[in-house]
């Protein structure tokens, strides 16, 4: 019995007659993004204050230069690419269907990556961020011919909802700009709320300008029960980002409310409901500790 509902050939076959064409002549390639360094180099600009997942989502340009520029000539007799985001150990989110037009003139003689001009095939969109593969176990081939055979096993409403705001996925998933967060608390979102209030969490907010972090905590003061991560948060949208944290209170009163736009929160351990503050707030000093935010962030406590 297989565990899986289609192979992403079957999928994919039938939408576009070129792209059809290149399957048949061993011409298409799949790439699977997962980049954990700590720096990120594209076109010869070192980028160390985003994620791969944060450039794809915000800065969708450098993204695709990303995608086109390459140390060795992997898409040399390539026409298309079939682009994922890696997730997981072995899962992989369809990103989109690129033809290669060739390689571009590097911009100095000294410069010695290969740089392929990739534009997006339209025909493709309705399945963009909604179909998840199992790469398999060999995940380091992270790039591999479109002939090795790709078992679909989720097709997902998609990354992001029509106004830009990211499906609640996990825990571990949350990464949320002010914007996302004002929109959430707003709007209320089943997907979103539920999960935000049955659980109190140690978060992290970072301030994506200068990399500085902040660690908080939530719990019911005085062994009442409180209504988990999403009543903390709803603090932070009334206030227009610091939620009441003197240091994040301060740096808003110097430089604006929009500098809240600079800041995101993560979940970096969920705690019980009925946790209690003084459980809690030992946690919150561990990761304090493991940080440094005392001393390089913006806690002050």
């Amino acid at each position: 019995m297989k565990n899986y509902i289609i192979t992403l050939k079957e999928l994919f076959s039938g939408r576009n007659v070129e792209f059809d064409k290149a399957v048949a002549e061993n011409r298409v390639k799949l790439i699977r993004h997962k980049d954990n360094r700590s720096e990120i180099v594209i076109n010869g600009k070192s980028i160390t204050d985003y994620t791969l997942y944060d450039i794809y989502k915000h800065d969708r340009k450098t993204f695709l230069s990303y995608q086109g520029e390459q140390s060795k000539p992997i898409f040399d007799n390539v026409d298309y690419i079939v682009a994922f985001l890696g997730e997981g150990s072995k899962e992989a989110r369809f990103i989109g269907v690129y033809k290669n037009h060739g390689k571009l003139h590097a911009p100095s003689p000294e410069y010695k990556s290969h740089v392929y001009d990739l534009t997006e095939v339209a025909d493709f969109d309705i399945l963009k961020e909604k179909v998840i593969i199992d790469w398999g176990d060999a995940t380091i081939c992270w790039h591999q011919y479109y002939s090795n055979v790709k078992e679909v096993i989720r097709i997902e409403k998609g990354m992001t909802d029509a106004n830009g705001i990211p499906y609640f996925k996990s825990y571990n998933d949350v990464n949320l700009n002010f914007e996302q967060l004002k929109y959430i608390i707003e709007r209320e979102p089943e997907d979103w709320k539920i999960p935000l209030q049955a659980v109190n969490c140690i978060y992290m907010i970072i301030d994506k300008h200068n990399g500085k972090q902040y660690i908080g905590s939530t719990y019911g003061k005085d062994g009442k029960k409180a209504s988990g991560i999403w009543n903390r948060w709803i603090a932070y949208v009334q206030t227009g980002g610091h939620g009441g944290d003197v240091e994040l209170k301060d740096i808003l009163t110097r430089k604006g409310e929009q500098y809240a736009h600079n800041f995101s929160w993560i979940i970096l351990e969920t705690l019980p409901l009925r946790i209690t503050d003084k459980e809690a707030i030992a946690r919150e000093n561990i990761y304090k500790e493991k940080f440094l935010t005392r001393e390089f962030g913006y806690n002050k406590n």
